[in-house]
């Protein structure tokens, strides 16, 4: 609880954290030692470990922030440099670049550090790979801010990845050699069985499933494959997740068994079970998921060590304590919060529904075990689901059981046919098996996303209906436990807890205004309760509506209207969209908010004098060296400034 407050309120001063570090290890030892026996010591002490945990929280944030180290490369952005980096990982290709995650070695002979964005234009030759040190003259630039605050925000995304800026390549580089460190080996070792299944007998959906599930490479993924995992509900499979980590684990307890007949067997056991998921994550490119994974798995081998009781719950958490300590972004990423509200959801409802399941036949319960674990990880996981991707396949029960229970075939069959592959044997009866089978495990799949009638989609669901959701699912887990009647009070309790939240909700009313950053003609809304108002425009095409669709999610906009006024009013202050079609030396009004766009032949000098605005907002529609000149001459007369390009989304509310 502690480290979860220390991320919601983080603390930036070292000086501070030491004094209140020292505060709190001398109030716990007194109380300790003089009080415990006391229940109000109790609670004290608890208190005292929460603001502990809070501490050590803020250390770590303190400890992995980048920019307050003096040999970042952060002061260097948005200016010409000449760079030389390293290529530490390959990332998923768009449809106009290459891209790849570098290391700054040095900038214009200053010794650097840090993780940058390196893009490749397509039609750039490039014969750069993971390893390659070089030099380039290149911009360091910043990350593109989002186009609305609603959307995916990639660069707090990559903030979160500890990269702060991109260079784009498109002129000539030198390449001086190549990284020999441990991990880059692994990279190029990695690459280079990549390259041996793409040239062997194995068709191009088989390379690419095992590419991803078993080297960690889903650069291959093809968005028809991507399509056809989510809508079937079954997008995990596709990436080394808790789900693979699980059968490795389970398979490794089963051969390394006999073991523990030795004498200090149990400890030789967990040591040999542990060392191989570690290889395993290593070999696989210790991507944050695996990472994850392996360290829960690695706390559920530890508790083998324990007889009696285990401490299944507690190893979870420990895991996910230490990860949280060593950094802090975990707690945002997707993956990180969906993998561990399945597995919690697992070990909290599994017991409840499988202490119902009498059959004696290990085949048919086998089978039984998968719909169940399938059942009770999607209700751990449904409610972020429709938050994050507003949709949820209604027969996923069907489409997990088909794809779990064949993934261990998936996996030691592409285990066996990598092996086969590298060492060159001359039969191909293997991988002719294989491939067939795994084009029935797609055809399968495509048919389940097929069922676009099964799948639900564009759920409106809030962060009010995520809480709500939790909240119940404990009450009703804490109620299925035992039914008592204090229990069955307190879960009414959190059903009005729940319509509380409700109702404030319904008694808010939001009012806010968004200039979109879009590249293309303005886009303002403003909305007003449950209406969104779009100015400047007669009717909505199809890409403003694709950009309307998040606000419309998370703000339950029911309704959508168009204006074609472009002059408007918001909390007694007055809008005026300065573009092509308007002539503005009629205008008398002064005191105004300017939003610039499409490039206007204006004269900014005069019409700043005539009218003096209140703030100049300067879209993204417009030409960069307008955008220069404009700001020059809003600094000239000291009138506020907005740069959507540079400041993202304009935002008042």
């Amino acid at each position: 609880m502690g480290v979860f407050l220390g991320i919601l309120f983080p603390q930036g001063s070292l000086r501070f954290l030491v004094v209140y570090l020292l505060v709190i290890i001398v109030l716990m030892f007194l109380l300790h030692r003089f009080m415990m026996h006391k229940y109000f010591s109790h609670l004290f002490y608890f208190i005292l470990i929460c603001m502990f945990g809070m501490c050590m929280s803020w250390f770590s944030q303190l400890y992995n922030n980048d920019l307050s180290k003096e040999s970042h490369y952060f002061r260097f952005i948005d200016q010409s440099i000449t760079a030389k980096l390293t290529i530490c990982r390959q990332l998923k290709s768009t449809k106009v670049s290459e891209r790849f995650y570098g290391k700054l070695h040095m900038i214009n002979d200053t010794q650097v550090e840090g993780k940058v964005l390196i893009e490749f234009p397509l039609s750039v030759e490039n014969d750069l790979k993971v390893g390659d040190v070089f030099v380039c003259k290149t911009t360091l630039r910043s990350i593109n801010a989002p186009v609305s605050p609603y959307d995916f925000d990639y660069k707090r995304y990559l903030i979160r990845q500890h990269v702060y800026a991109k260079i784009k390549l498109e002129g000539r580089y030198v390449k001086l050699g190549e990284d020999n460190s441990l991990l880059v080996t692994l990279q190029k070792f990695r690459s280079s069985l990549s390259k041996t299944l793409e040239e062997s007998n194995l068709s191009t959906n088989t390379v690419v499933l095992m590419k991803a599930m078993l080297l960690g490479d889903k650069s291959s993924v093809t968005q028809e494959i991507k399509t056809s995992f989510t809508d079937s509900g079954v997008v995990h499979i596709i990436a080394i997740s808790g789900m693979h980590i699980g059968i490795l684990y389970f398979v490794l307890l089963f051969t390394f068994g006999f073991v523990k007949r030795l004498k200090y067997g149990n400890y030789v056991y967990v040591c040999m079970v542990l060392i191989c998921l570690w290889s395993f994550a290593v070999f696989s490119g210790l991507s944050s998921s695996v990472v994850r994974s392996v360290l829960m798995f690695s706390f559920f081998t530890l508790t083998k060590l324990k007889k009696g009781y285990r401490l299944v719950f507690e190893a979870l958490v420990t895991s996910m304590l230490i990860l949280l300590l060593f950094d802090s972004n975990y707690i945002f990423d997707i993956g990180f919060q969906l993998s561990y509200f399945a597995v919690i959801s697992i070990v909290t409802f599994y017991p409840l529904f499988s202490k119902h399941v009498t059959l004696k036949i290990k085949v048919i319960l086998y089978f039984v075990d998968i719909l169940l674990v399938s059942f009770v990880a999607q209700l751990g996981v449904l409610g972020l689901t429709l938050f994050y991707f507003h949709q949820v396949p209604l027969h996923f029960l069907l489409t997990n059981f088909f794809a779990v229970s064949l993934l261990p075939v998936v996996l030691y069959g592409g285990i066996l046919v990598l092996i086969k592959v590298i060492i060159n044997v001359q039969s191909v009866h293997l991988e002719v098996w294989y491939d067939n089978f795994i084009s029935f495990y797609l055809q399968v799949i495509q048919f389940f996303s097929s069922l676009s009638q099964w799948i639900l989609k564009d759920v409106e669901i809030r962060i009010t209906h995520v809480l709500s959701y939790y909240v119940l699912l404990y009450g009703v887990w804490y109620l299925a436990n035992s039914i008592s009647y204090k229990k069955i009070t307190h879960f009414f309790c959190l059903c009005i807890v729940c319509q509380l939240m409700f109702i404030v909700e319904t008694i808010y009313t939001k009012e806010e205004l968004l200039l979109y950053n879009n590249y293309g003609p303005s886009l303002v809304t403003v909305q007003t309760a449950k209406k969104l108002r779009i100015f400047g425009k007669s009717i909505l095409n199809h890409k403003d509506s694709l950009l309307l669709k998040e606000n419309r999610f998370q703000n339950n906009i029911e309704e959508l209207i168009c204006d074609t006024n472009e002059v408007f009013a918001f909390k007694g202050v007055t809008y005026l969209m300065v573009n092509k079609t308007k002539s503005y030396d009629l205008l008398s009004k002064k005191g105004m908010v300017f939003i610039i766009s499409n490039n206007p032949k204006i004269n900014m000098e005069r019409m700043i004098i005539s009218l003096r605005p209140k703030t100049i907002i300067i879209d993204n529609s417009n030409y960069k060296y307008h955008q220069v000149k404009w700001i020059d001459t809003c600094e000239k007369f000291n009138i506020p400034f907005y740069i959507i390009s540079d400041q993202g989304a304009y935002r008042m509310g």
